[in-house]
């Protein structure tokens, strides 16, 4: 799956982005706090609009319609997940949504960074399972510092 991004803004975090990813290779997203890395990822989901500018995925462009189609076709690991009260409570733990994702088969990985700092060990794994979903074909998208081959720096 590749994907795209088109002159994209939003707010004023993001202005005149474009990038390309194709099948099999990870994009690292980089920046400091603030810096609109969560808010590209929530635009790539369809989550949120985008000012100007757009996404194409396999040469089709992302629209708040087909979103949800494309969203079948990913995986999501988020910065923090909280389950609602009432429901019953599932593992949040970063590292367990990593593996998740990365073994889900998912063409297209979203994969945001950790809200704290993952020890040592876990960055290294969390670097391995990053490259074995490239490896296996997906297209990764990850705010990951460690990742050096294609960067973005917002």
């Amino acid at each position: 799956m590749m994907l795209e991004l088109h002159n994209v803004t939003i707010g004023q975090q993001i202005r005149g982005l474009s990038a390309t990813v194709s099948e099999g290779n990870v994009l690292s997203i980089m920046g400091s706090q603030g810096k609109g890395k969560t808010t590209l990822l929530r635009a790539l989901l369809g989550f949120l609009p985008i000012d100007e500018g757009h996404f194409c995925i396999d040469g089709e462009l992302l629209t708040p319609q087909s979103a949800p189609w494309f969203r079948k076709q990913m995986a999501y690991v988020p910065q923090h997940l909280e389950v609602p009260e009432g429901y019953e409570e599932v593992s949040t733990n970063y590292m367990r949504l990593l593996e998740h994702a990365v073994h889900s088969g998912k063409a297209l990985l979203i994969i945001d960074e950790p809200r704290e700092p993952l020890n040592s060990e876990d960055a290294v794994r969390a670097n391995r399972l990053i490259s074995e979903a490239a490896k296996r074909g997906a297209t990764v998208v990850a705010v990951n510092t460690n990742i050096t081959p294609n960067q973005i720096q917002l």
